[in-house]
Formats: structure tokens, C-alpha cells, sequence
């Protein structure tokens, strides 16, 4: 998670905040309360907030999957954009924040819209599966423990039908991915998810510099 894109001076980045994003009332006071968080600094910037909902809405996204949802403001700018009978399943090791996230979606009226499932998240998309959830989905949003993201993609792969889209977060690590004296392994595990994304043929793929770098993968 990023709060805001780095590559950006702040006085473009407010720039570019006014001209790009349009958040309902309710994001905009979840973002506002996320940032007094002493973590606040992991609440996904405005910018990709609005473009993820962008990219499901264009591709006519009615189930979706998330795996991290911090203060649920990810969580809220998919379900905004569903059909009234779609549905997030929205995966949380913890649910420290859920409080903040329930009342910013019910605020929305979208909480009925949001499946939050509190636990290990390849868990939960094994349960997906076993339950014969196979290409059932539109859209994938991955921002959470950075070694299991590679196997959060590889369920994606079998969860999502084909044209739909899996996005990932934080594929520049705060820039460490291009220092090789980084080797921490968060750092080792998105070095490797990037060098493997862009020979994985099995989908179309593309790297935006967008918040901390967001990797898009539609399937084939």
C-alpha cells in the first residue's frame, strides 16, 4: 500500500488528485481517518483507488476478490462500482480496522455487497475453489504479505474467467526492487513476482507507475 504515487512532487500529486479522482463522501472520509492511523501511510493512494474501480468497472465486473483490506478503502472503491447483486470477498488476516471499514461501507450502502473473511487468505481461496468457485470472478486485487503474492495470483488464475483482471500492489517496494542491496525478502519475493509476471503467457500484462507500482494481468 502507498498513500501516494512517489514519483510525483507533492505539488503535482494534489495536482493530479484534483484532476483524476472522484471519491463518493464516504471515501473520502474513510481516506481522511485512515491517514490519522499511525499506519495511515498503508491506505492505498486516491489515484489507484480510483483507478481499480475503474479497471472493474470497464470490464463489467460483478464478482470480485480482494486479499488485504486494511481500513477498507480498496474493498469500498470495487464495491461502489458492482451491480447491486455483485459481490466482494474481501480477505483480512486481522480485523483490526474492520470497524472503520464496516462503517465506511455501510455508509455507502454497499455492506451488502462485501463478504469480509477474516483469516489466512489462501485459505480462503482454497475454500473458494473446493466450493467450485473456478472462473466465477471478474476482478483480483492483491495487497498484502508480499512472499505469498505469487501464490495469491496463481489462485487468481483459476478463480477469475478468462478477460478478467488481476491487479497487484506495491510491485516497486518503495524503489528497493531496483537496489540489489536490498534482500530482505519482501523485497526478494517482488523482485522474483516481476521477473516471472512478464513471461507468464497465460496473461496480457502491463506495469503502471502508479502509488507504489500496480502490476495489471488480464487473463487469456
Amino acid at each position: 500500500m502507498a498513500d501516494h504515487t512517489a514519483q510525483l512532487s507533492e505539488n503535482m500529486s494534489s495536482w493530479y488528485r484534483t484532476h483524476a479522482c472522484r471519491p463518493s463522501v464516504a471515501m473520502q472520509k474513510l481516506c481522511d481517518e485512515t491517514r490519522k492511523l499511525e499506519d495511515g501511510e498503508m491506505l492505498t493512494s486516491p489515484e489507484q483507488l480510483q483507478f481499480l474501480a475503474f479497471l472493474a468497472s470497464s470490464i463489467g465486473a460483478k464478482n470480485a476478490i480482494e486479499i488485504g483490506v486494511y481500513t477498507g478503502a480498496s474493498t469500498l472503491a470495487v464495491a461502489e462500482i458492482l451491480p447491486e447483486n455483485g459481490t466482494i470477498v474481501a480477505c483480512d488476516a486481522t480485523d483490526e480496522n474492520s470497524n472503520l471499514a464496516s462503517a465506511a461501507w455501510e455508509e455507502a450502502n454497499v455492506d451488502h455487497k462485501i463478504d469480509l473473511r477474516i483469516g489466512p487468505a489462501l485459505g480462503t481461496l482454497q475454500a473458494l475453489i473446493d466450493e467450485g468457485q473456478e472462473n466465477r470472478y471478474d476482478f483480483m486485487y492483491i495487497d498484502a504479505d508480499k512472499t505469498n503474492s505469487k501464490n495469491y495470483y496463481e489462485f487468481g488464475l483459476q478463480l477469475l474467467r478468462e478477460g478478467g483482471i488481476i491487479t497487484i500492489d506495491n510491485m516497486f517496494y518503495g524503489g528497493q526492487v531496483a537496489d540489489d542491496s536490498y534482500t530482505d525478502e519482501n523485497t526478494i519475493a517482488t523482485r522474483e513476482l516481476a521477473a516471472f509476471l512478464i513471461t507468464d503467457d497465460r496473461v496480457d500484462y502491463s506495469l503502471l507507475p502508479i502509488g507504489d507500482g500496480l502490476a495489471i494481468a488480464r487473463i487469456r
